[in-house]
């Protein structure tokens, strides 16, 4: 009742004219005890991505439809960053689609994001409570690409695929060149099983050395009540003398589902960074994340969780431009409270 009576209030306004337009969005806090290495604990009210959106389309006929989507984020903890706080600062687009299959433009975000993370079931603010394989320091690609263009192809027997090519606009931040990131995703869904790929190559560390290349691939079972998912991911990447640096990782996610609770547990590994032919020792990290959802409603649900990401002691990761910075491991514990409409 409420997303009518908002559509219809905006349709009213002067000069404005609508079709099949829907509000839709996501209120997501939790609070937090986190304590990073070396340091006391502290106790914080966290936004986990709260949202809200405007999408629709237009029938042009002959099969083929405008579309288009302006999405916002929010922080319900009062707060202000870079990534929410701005009008369609998250996945923002207009496009088309039909028989060909679906194209957008604008501030799209990647596959990593909408098709794949099958193996992440956790959402926090604290490093400690959320992936450090998909929201940690070396994926940098599960996220939306501003100033990008998105083909999805229309293929059958559950296969996806998707093309995706940004370019950059601000050229003359320090470190960078013209920026350019191609991105490829793959993908099954069958029955109980899931098997997605994907591959970004990217220029945006140091344009003068080779592009970089990011891989994931993720597959997840249900055995019933029972999920069994992982994913294997491999980095490269350059610094700003040149050298290459390449990290493995791994993540292994069991679930189970009793009635409205569903316990869960994820272990993830980072193995040594190798820089050129040598393996640096002592700079993976491990990181282990357990924890219970509870679904209150169809669109409401509560959260529990504990998380310990350690790293070793020589772990560092490259910065926007390509320089090598320190990281420290945390504990966290933390719950979550989401409320889609």
């Amino acid at each position: 009742m409420e997303k009518k009576l908002i559509a219809l209030a905006l349709a009213a306004l002067p000069c404005v004219a609508m079709a099949d337009v829907t509000v839709y969005g996501s209120l997501q806090s939790g609070f937090e005890n986190v304590r990073d290495d070396g340091t006391p604990s502290v106790n914080r009210v966290a936004d986990l991505g709260s949202r809200i959106g405007f999408k629709g389309s237009e029938d042009l006929g002959n099969g083929l439809k405008a579309i288009w989507q302006v999405e916002s984020g929010f922080r319900l903890d009062g707060q202000a960053d870079t990534g929410s706080g701005t009008f369609g600062s998250r996945n923002t687009f207009v496009g088309v689609e039909g028989g060909f299959g679906k194209l957008r433009i604008g501030n799209v975000t990647t596959t990593f994001d909408t098709d794949m993370e099958i193996f992440d079931l956790f959402s926090s603010e604290a490093n400690a409570l959320k992936s450090n394989m998909t929201k940690g320091v070396h994926s940098g690609f599960d996220t939306r690409l501003k100033n990008s263009i998105r083909y999805d192809a229309p293929l059958d027997g559950g296969l996806a695929l998707s093309l995706h090519h940004g370019v950059d606009e601000n050229k003359n931040l320090a470190g960078h060149g013209d920026r350019y990131v191609d991105i490829v995703g793959l993908g099954y869904s069958g029955g109980a099983l899931a098997v997605k790929y994907g591959a970004a190559r990217s220029n945006d560390q140091n344009a003068t050395q080779s592009a970089g290349l990011y891989q994931r691939a993720e597959a997840a079972y249900q055995f019933g009540d029972l999920l069994v998912a992982g994913g294997f991911a491999n980095d490269k990447a350059y610094s700003v003398t040149g050298a290459k640096l390449r990290q493995n990782e791994g993540a292994l996610t069991v679930a189970y589902s009793i009635g409205a609770f569903t316990p869960k547990f994820t272990y993830t590994k980072g193995w040594d960074v190798r820089q050129d032919s040598n393996r640096l020792a002592d700079s993976g990290y491990k990181h282990y994340l357990v924890g219970v959802g509870y679904a209150v409603s169809k669109r409401t649900s509560l959260g529990l969780s504990y998380g310990k990401l350690d790293y070793d002691a020589n772990a560092v990761w490259l910065d926007g431009s390509g320089n090598a910075a320190p990281l420290k491991g945390q504990r966290a514990s933390g719950v979550q409270v989401v409320h889609n409409f």
